[in-house]
């Protein structure tokens, strides 16, 4: 090789490394995300908890009636019952997080229903006539494999629901398949910050109390003994328990990395003067 070839050569590759490098890396920079690669392992954990509160469904009434009905699937049911009833229907039996399904998942957190109901089933065979004077469903959608077991004693009423279809979905969902596509995933994109929000619920959790004495003491200092003991007590305990079912909420889902429910974000703020509020959840503009 000559020397002016040497020299082309070399040229050659002095440019190839200078753009073909920053390429390849980049390549391997998107190839190997290890903040993807966290938010998927915690979003797996919280797919997994999910999969696991869809599994049963209740719902609770009150008004005159008697009877009950329990069904293994739409083919082996047995019972009958009559009533008439006035209640609700919730998705799961973990109170705090109604209100993840509701904001994040846009399910209503109740179905109500009021009316008379009569039903008789014996084996695949199901008669029921119902008069509703309110509610589309009396309960969530029914499902043909659904186990379901319900009771009319004299003045109450209550529905329990297990959806095998569910517990299916949270086997498969250990080994990463979705057969119901409900599982949570992000977008990478929006600004999350998990850590952040794992702090405010842990706080929240173990120092919300505190929001008792605090307000009895400011709205003592502000207005008055007694204002202090009857407003300021009256805000604490509604602040307290806001904190504590808020922090239970943001604990338990965490990955998600959203932005503060409560205003300000910890019972013992820098700025003292911050007003205080709830906030509504932002929870679908954060992906």
């Amino acid at each position: 090789m000559s020397k002016r070839q040497l020299k082309a050569f070399c040229f050659c590759l002095v440019m190839w490394m200078v753009f073909a490098f920053p390429t390849s890396a980049r390549a391997q920079e998107e190839m190997f995300d290890l903040n993807a690669i966290i938010i998927d392992a915690e979003l797996y954990v919280w797919n997994r908890i999910s999969d696991v509160l869809d599994l049963l469904r209740g719902g609770l009434a009150g008004g005159p009636g008697l009877g009950a009905e329990v069904a293994i699937t739409e083919y082996i049911q047995l019972g009958a019952y009559a009533s008439y009833e006035r209640g609700v229907t919730f998705p799961h039996f973990v109170f705090p997080l109604w209100l993840v399904d509701y904001y994040e998942k846009n399910e209503p957190m109740f179905v109500f229903h009021e009316g008379r109901y009569a039903t008789a089933a014996f084996g695949p065979w199901r008669k029921e006539s119902n008069t509703e004077a309110s509610s589309v469903d009396r309960y969530f959608p029914r499902h043909k494999w659904d186990i379901r077991a319900q009771l009319d004693a004299a003045f109450i009423h209550a529905y329990l629901a297990f959806s095998p279809t569910e517990f299916w979905d949270l086997l498969a969902g250990f080994v990463g398949w979705d057969p119901a596509g409900d599982d949570q995933r992000l977008d990478y994109v929006a600004t999350r910050y998990p850590a952040d929000q794992f702090g405010r619920g842990v706080c929240n959790i173990l120092f919300g109390v505190f929001e008792v004495p605090l307000n009895i003491l400011r709205v003592t200092a502000a207005e008055g003994d007694l204002p202090g003991v009857s407003k300021g007590l009256g805000l604490g305990v509604w602040r307290f328990v806001c904190r504590e079912v808020i922090g239970v909420v943001e604990l338990v889902t965490f990955p998600f990395g959203w932005q503060p429910i409560i205003e300000p974000d910890y019972v013992f703020p820098i700025n003292q003067n911050a007003t205080w509020r709830v906030r509504r959840p932002s929870f679908h503009k954060q992906y």
